[in-house]
């Protein structure tokens, strides 16, 4: 497997609105992470070995095996038995028998791609009048690569020119280690052996253009919804680093998908765009970073509101460590309900959020604001239910991000609720009695079971085996407009 990308990753989670090109996430790559792909690509001998052996030379064999460029009737028909040089020095039976992992040298290309210089060598062994040889030759493969997208909208890298510098060839006598330099060889291995290697290059850029192309994915957002990442415009390449623009879609589990190409859910209502413009500068020590945006965070929590996962009915007894949920606690804090009510009853409250929380982003502080309403209802004989009060709360509550498994985690705590009566069967009565149950009840029940639904993590994009698993999470300072129009 590739190894991955060594470095600090920095998580933006929101940036300041800008006029900039609609996006949700910003993803960049140093060079050392793409460094680090080629050479996971070439580690893979035997994807690599198999792919060589289909590489069409002349007769449309393989690389390696018989009748390719190296095999029986290739490169031995030239040198072998009745070829050229065995009418001089009888050399038969050449064969390859290594070809070293290639060290990768990758600098970026502003506004093209990638230069690729590959340092390999290759042995082979052949039989002569003289005893066996033992045949070396360094080869420096340099390759001009362009990023593209291909029409699926993959980051697609392309190779534009390929050239070969052999450096020293080497043939030795197996027996007595003798050096021998042939001039001839090397003239004929400096004709073949371009159109050998640089199908190198191509097979290692297939491997990443592999996972380049995970990028594009469609992953399930626990089992409420799932999220769609899609490049939405050709990466920009600088001198430093690759910026991918991810859009996002966040949709319901029961949502309709339709095929682009992966399969699109259904989307969300959200609050109203806030754009994302170009993140901070990228920390030399940094080997990705990746900026989120107000509206993705606010698409999930919609997610979550639309599926109810928000919602939670309480009852006496759920929660040992709250007052009991009767008449008698309540009417000891409002007068009105025990007159209404002289003997304890037992109370079901349903805590509900009809509209999607909004989020806000300041300076190292996240901030969720949430709505939800808080019917109080009693318990009567045969279990029937009779509305009490019905409450809206307007809660603050505080949000801390953190990232394992890949996944942002969010867990949130309560910095204030302002409450408001809505209705109520005993009378208008003063609501702010009850903020300290609410408080309690919030703290005690509804968090827990709210930090419980986003402790199940939201999936990070994927690309080039980038896991930002204990990334430094900043966040930069946003405001609430919405996108001109």
């Amino acid at each position: 497997t590739m190894p991955l990308a060594l470095g600090i990753a920095l998580l933006y989670a929101l940036l300041t609105p800008s006029l900039s090109e609609p996006k949700d996430a910003v993803l960049r790559l140093n060079k050392g992470v793409l460094s680090d792909a080629f050479t996971g690509s070439l580690r893979q001998g035997n994807a690599l070995q198999g792919a060589l052996g289909e590489v069409p030379l002349g007769s449309g064999r393989g690389l390696l095996g018989n009748g390719g460029l190296l095999g029986g009737g290739g490169l031995l028909g030239v040198l072998g038995e009745g070829g050229l040089l065995s009418t001089v020095q009888g050399l038969t039976g050449l064969r390859i028998v290594e070809l070293t992992l290639p060290r990768v040298s990758l600098r970026l290309l502003p506004g093209i791609g990638v230069h690729l210089d590959l340092y390999t060598r290759v042995a082979l062994n052949a039989k002569s009048l003289l005893g066996l040889l033992d045949i070396a030759v360094e080869v420096n493969i340099t390759s001009r690569v362009r990023l593209t997208m291909d029409g699926t909208g993959c980051p697609r890298l392309v190779t534009e020119r390929c050239d070969t510098l052999l450096g020293g060839i080497k043939v030795r006598l197996l027996r007595g280690l003798v050096p021998v330099v042939d001039n001839l060889l090397a003239s004929v291995l400096s004709r073949l052996l371009p159109s050998l290697l640089c199908p190198v290059v191509d097979i290692a850029l297939g491997l990443v253009n592999d996972q380049l192309g995970l990028v594009n994915s469609l992953v399930p957002l626990g089992l409420l919804g799932s999220i769609q990442y899609t490049v939405s415009s050709l990466p920009l390449v600088t001198g430093q680093f690759l910026e991918v623009d991810l859009n996002t879609v966040v949709g319901r589990a029961a949502g309709g998908l339709v095929d682009y190409p992966l399969g699109k859910p259904e989307a969300v209502p959200t609050p109203p765009q806030v754009p994302v413009p170009p993140l901070p500068p990228m920390a030399d020590t940094s080997s990705s970073q990746l900026g989120l945006s107000v509206n993705f965070l606010s698409s999930v929590l919609s997610v979550l509101q639309q599926e109810g996962a928000l919602d939670m009915d309480i009852s006496t007894g759920m929660f040992p460590e709250l007052p009991p949920l009767t008449t008698s606690t309540l009417g000891a804090l409002v007068p009105a309900v025990f007159e209404a009510y002289p003997e304890p009853r037992e109370l079901l409250l349903k805590i509900a959020v009809p509209e999607a929380p909004v989020v806000a982003l300041k300076k190292n502080k996240g901030v969720i604001q949430l709505t939800a309403t808080a019917e109080v209802v009693v318990i009567h004989p045969d279990d029937v239910q009779r509305s009490l009060c019905l409450l809206n709360i307007n809660a603050s509550l505080l949000a801390q991000f953190s990232v394992k498994d890949n996944k942002l985690k969010i867990s949130v705590s309560l910095e204030n609720a302002d409450l408001s009566l809505v209705s109520s069967s005993v009378g208008n009565f003063d609501v702010s009695l009850l903020e300290m149950l609410v408080g309690q009840i919030f703290n005690v029940a509804f968090l827990p079971a709210m930090n419980s639904v986003l402790g199940a993590g939201v999936p990070l994009p994927r690309l080039l085996n980038i896991n930002f698993t204990n990334a430094d999470i900043d966040i930069i300072d946003v405001s609430a407009r919405a996108v001109p129009r």
